[in-house]
């Protein structure tokens, strides 16, 4: 079986079309409606312009714009909204990028079928397909029948030849192609993805150095099921199997299991495994919730542009308002480990816990507070013949490491003034960290980082003016290092030209002082919004900064941002 065939691809879409359109059920059309053309055109566009010095060399370009809009046409029934980006970002970076920082992407809609052409993305599950660009189509089919379906195909990245690549490593161009597949009751649920994608071996002429780059295909099967038979029990369950291919030059390999026979392995292909089960219940006002994953070692997927693998996690959750539902809790305590082949030299062990409540004690006061705590065990495994021929390895130091961290954060917010014009808000928060060996957190391997912000806000409503202010204050003790910064900003904020023009002028100022240094920031702020017509805004911010620090030149910059907005 060859799963790079294009003809059983084709063949197997006209099959999934076909039970699409026989399994849709009838639709009422309106006749009148149908032949008024209903033409109609809204959308919008945006201009976004930096300007950008400063007394120093900086790698920042001193001018980048983005031009982005969007725009929906409609007519009869049809839809097709337009989204594009054109950007110059990206042209003095050195190298050239696998992929288009300009993007244009129409996706035309009639009913239940929704299409994708240009620079798009789509995503099918976390293991599969999820949110990676393309540059080609996608179709999706969405009619009333149980039976949906989802498609696509095109260019995943353009080939790099290593004199024009980051850091020499070129890259192959690269094609995928997806399709999901699911058949939807109210009770229940049932689905496959597959995913394929492939690099082009003849997009690239390496002439030296290939830098380990190697040509690779990736062909991944996903299996969905979910129900709700159970009244207030919901279960979702998805296996992915992705079957990845090193280097697509290797030789197939001769005999094999039925698994290697059926998917035509290669010398380099390795099969890799995820699982995800989630359930949920509710019971009246309280909601509990398990979470079961595992990922293999190495677990990867070609339509995804980060993945985290070799881990197992298990969550628990727990949420409940109380109180007149005035205090709203949730819970959580999760377990996770690595090392699942137990083929590395160390292993890590990962306990999560959180906190997260909500209360409104009246109209005018909030509460919120978080706790989070995570504890990570790393055991390394020596080998006993390293113990007996280094002495200067301590087995107490090396067997047993736990890293300790705490979070916390309080908030709380009051509104008071004879029409609330006025507004107290207090943030603290707290973050600690320790490494503990061998039972011990030694001098230096612990840290803790506090924050004070308090903030004021006062509005004069007779005269539509605003005054912010506020104060911050940071201590840093980071291992043998300890550094604070206090800082204050205040601005003021007025509506002019019967609310039409929005202007802010604000100050900060800034100092930090540490063990070995002393440094101050102060700033200027610029900011002035207007409409016009309602339907065009116009927007200029202007930011400059003096750095000063003891020991080193001092640095002035300045940011000038415009930005226009046509709404129709």
């Amino acid at each position: 079986m060859k799963i790079n065939n294009t003809n059983n691809w084709l063949k197997l879409l006209v099959v999934l079309l076909f039970l699409v359109t026989k399994n849709g059920y009838s639709q009422d059309v309106d006749l009148e409606k149908f032949y008024k053309p209903n033409f109609k055109v809204t959308g919008g566009v945006n201009a976004n312009m930096i300007f950008y010095n400063s007394n120093q060399q900086n790698s920042r370009e001193p001018f980048t714009y983005l031009l982005s809009g969007n725009l929906n046409i409609s007519a009869f029934s049809f839809n097709i909204p337009v989204f594009y980006s054109l950007t110059n970002q990206g042209n003095d970076l050195g190298y050239t990028a696998p992929f288009d920082f300009n993007r244009i992407c129409i996706m035309p809609k009639y009913k239940w079928v929704k299409a994708y052409i240009g620079n798009a993305n789509m995503t099918f599950s976390p293991y599969t397909l999820s949110g990676y660009p393309f540059r080609g189509v996608g179709l999706e089919l969405t009619p009333r029948s149980p039976f949906k379906i989802s498609l696509m195909g095109g260019q995943l990245l353009k080939a790099v030849n290593e004199e024009d690549a980051l850091g020499g490593v070129p890259v192959y161009e690269r094609f995928g192609y997806g399709i999901k597949t699911s058949f939807e009751k109210e009770r229940y649920k049932i689905g496959w993805i597959g995913f394929y994608a492939k690099d082009n071996v003849n997009s690239l002429n390496l002439t030296g150095n290939d830098s380990g780059v190697t040509p690779k295909s990736n062909f991944v099967n996903s299996l969905l099921f979910g129900t709700s038979l159970l009244k207030d029990l919901t279960f979702n369950v998805e296996y992915a199997l992705s079957i990845l291919t090193d280097d697509t030059r290797a030789e197939t390999l001769q005999g094999g299991n039925f698994k290697d026979r059926l998917f035509s392995a290669k010398e380099s292909t390795v099969f890799l495994n995820a699982l995800n089960v989630n359930f949920d219940y509710s019971i009246q006002k309280t909601r509990l919730g398990l979470t079961y994953e595992r990922i293999d070692p190495n677990y990867n997927t070609l339509g995804a542009m980060y993945f985290n693998n070799d881990l197992e996690n298990i969550a628990l959750r727990l949420s409940r308002p109380f109180y007149n539902d005035n205090i709203n809790i949730a819970v959580s305590l999760g377990y996770q480990r690595d090392d699942l082949a137990h083929e590395k030299k160390q292993d890590t062990k990962r306990v999560v816990g959180s906190v997260n409540m909500n209360y409104k004690v009246t109209e005018q006061f909030n509460f919120t507070g978080s706790y989070s705590n995570f504890s990570t065990y790393t055991n390394k495994k020596l080998d006993q013949f390293e113990l007996i021929n280094n002495p200067n390895v301590v087995a107490a130091d090396t067997l047993d490491y736990k890293q300790l961290s705490q979070n916390a954060n309080l908030n709380f917010s009051y509104a008071f003034g004879e029409k609330k014009n006025q507004n107290m808000n207090f943030n603290y928060s707290i973050a600690g960290q320790a490494n503990e060996q061998g039972g011990v957190i030694r001098k230096g391997q612990a840290s803790t980082v506090q924050n004070y912000n308090l903030g004021h806000t006062i509005n004069f409503i007779g005269i539509k003016t605003a005054l912010i202010s506020t104060l911050n204050y940071t201590n840093n003790q980071v291992g043998l290092f300890d550094n604070s910064s206090l800082g204050a900003s205040v601005a003021v904020s007025k509506k002019l030209l019967k609310e039409k023009l929005n202007s802010n002028f604000g100050l900060l100022y800034n100092n930090t002082q540490s063990d070995v240094d002393t440094s101050s920031v102060f700033g200027i702020k610029l900011n002035n919004s207007y409409t016009l017509m309602q339907k065009h805004n116009f927007a200029l911010s202007m930011i400059t900064m003096f750095r000063s620090a003891a020991n080193r030149p001092a640095n002035n910059d300045v940011m000038l941002n415009f930005n226009y907005g046509y709404s129709f």
